[in-house]
């Protein structure tokens, strides 16, 4: 018995969504694996995540942050509405995009926090160039910064009396992604402008508040994607008799 045009349509949105929330899982673990590689496999915290560059870590900072971009460039979410400004679709490309320009373009191998770390390294990209330093640094700043964005408004767009109870907990995800990124800036600005040594009073600070960051959004980006369905249904294979 074949199935009809509305049949088929609901079967092809059901699998769209599915990828979706694949999707927006893979985000989540990417977020979630990569302060864990970073310090775990070079053993040392370093003043910011883009300092592993120059590490043995670089395999997996690179690797990371290039499947990041690929994959937000490849997620199209849900269509534009009308009082909408950008599309799901745009915000993570743009999102991607600088995801793609912070690896591309690599911090300074200077000010990482560990002396061993040398300019003199075979790294592809690296450099002591101030403007391509700048450059990182607002590459990744505004990364991070969108992606909070989505949490804050994308994820809040659903009107199902289901999705109300998560609308809060998307809200705080992007509040966190945006207080963390507030405070390693506000900690620039007083080590810029004062005495203070801000990495010595608080060794890898930036490291930290990204890592809060990531964090913050990659639970955010988890849950989107129906990872409790998945640990119940995996809780339920478990104990099932």
């Amino acid at each position: 018995m074949s199935m009809s045009t509305p049949q088929k349509e609901q079967i092809t949105i059901e699998n769209y969504k599915e990828i979706l929330y694949r999707l927006r899982k893979c985000i989540g673990i990417l977020g979630l694996l990569l302060p864990i590689f970073m310090l775990t496999i070079y053993g040392k915290l370093l003043a910011s995540m883009s300092h592993y560059y120059y590490t043995a870590s670089s395999i997996f900072f690179v690797g990371i942050l290039f499947s990041f971009g690929l994959v937000l460039m490849s997620y199209k979410g849900y269509k534009k509405e009308e009082d909408e400004r950008f599309s799901d679709d745009q915000v993570t490309s743009i999102a991607g995009l600088f995801a793609l320009i912070t690896v591309i373009i690599p911090t300074s191998c200077t000010d990482s926090g560990d002396v061993t770390i040398s300019c003199a390294g075979d790294y592809l990209f690296g450099h002591t160039n101030a403007i391509f330093n700048t450059i990182h640094l607002t590459s990744a700043g505004l990364f991070i910064l969108i992606l909070g964005w989505m949490c804050v408004y994308k994820f809040t767009r659903s009107t199902k009396p289901a999705s109300m109870y998560y609308h809060r907990f998307y809200r705080i995800c992007g509040y966190v992604v945006w207080a963390a990124v507030g405070c390693i800036a506000l900690i620039i600005a007083i080590d810029e402008f004062t005495n203070l040594d801000a990495d010595t009073l608080i060794p890898g600070y930036v490291f930290v508040f990204e890592s809060v960051a990531l964090y913050a959004f990659a639970i955010a980006w988890l849950v989107k994607g129906k990872v409790t369905r998945n640990l119940k249904d995996f809780k339920k294979q478990l104990f099932k008799k």
